[in-house]
């Protein structure tokens, strides 16, 4: 396999774990907010969510159980970069448990396991005010967890009237907690593949790089790092975001190849 093979093969594959760690996170999710609803039984008589606050502290309880295997999801798949180029993980270790942008990997998540509790909570009011059965209830945060404030049960008591809070976390955030967790492991495995590559490229004696489009998807960002030519280590690496598709080829001094 030559570079070119090797750098498109390794963008793939960021891709895929991309992929297979948000299915595996989706799965987690679901499995707590189906555990949330079964405690709920008991808060739910009638149109009456009684006693709220007990329930919504149940349910971060069983949120926070989740923490440590989406921690390990992404952690997994964030070491995998090292395990495909044959490198030492120890680098990666130390990104993933040190501060990204002011907090660790888990502070985040644990802030948005606990939003995302209150999401669940939320549904589970307004399907129990509206007089949804057990049935109904599950059924209808099946097809709305993910997006709770635009497309679920929510929506539905809204039309009626029915008073729900909708959160706001602040600039640059998701309204829903489900999709503030998967950016929050997607973006963590992404830095840490790109991370792994120029450790990669370094240890090859690589003077630079350059950036190749993987994708004809118009964006300036990925774009203008195309266009840039020869880049420095110094530059920024792909991914530049969470669905970028970049690759680079490696510049060598004594050989020339890219």
């Amino acid at each position: 396999m030559n570079e070119l093979q090797r750098s498109v093969e390794y963008s793939r594959k960021r891709l895929q774990a991309l992929r297979n760690c948000e299915s595996h996170i989706a799965s987690l999710l679901w499995d707590a907010a189906k555990d949330i609803i079964t405690i709920s039984s008991k808060y739910r008589v009638g149109e009456v969510l009684r006693n709220e606050a007990s329930l919504l502290s149940k349910a971060k309880g069983i949120t926070e159980d989740a923490e440590e295997s989406i921690n390990s999801y992404i952690s997994a798949y964030s070491k995998a970069s090292c395990k495909i180029l044959g490198i030492d993980s120890k680098g990666i270790e130390d990104f993933l448990t040190g501060d990204i942008y002011g907090k660790t990997t888990s502070e985040r998540n644990a802030v948005y396991l606990g939003n995302f509790a209150e999401d669940v909570v939320r549904m589970i009011k307004a399907g129990t005010i509206m007089g949804y059965t057990d049935q109904q209830l599950l059924s209808a945060i099946r097809t709305g967890y993910k997006d709770p404030y635009r497309a679920s049960v929510i929506t539905k008591a809204k039309k009626q009237d029915i008073s729900i809070d909708v959160p706001s976390y602040g600039k640059g955030y998701y309204r829903n907690a489900y999709q503030n967790i998967i950016r929050n492991a997607k973006q963590v495995i992404a830095l840490s593949w790109g991370r792994a590559e120029q450790e990669y490229g370094k240890n090859n004696k690589a003077i630079g790089f350059y950036v190749k489009r993987g994708s004809s998807y118009p964006c300036d960002i990925c774009q203008s790092e195309a266009d840039a030519g020869l880049h420095s280590f110094k530059d920024p690496y792909p991914p530049y975001h969470v669905s970028c598709c970049c690759y680079t080829l490696f510049a060598f001094k004594q050989t020339d190849k890219k």
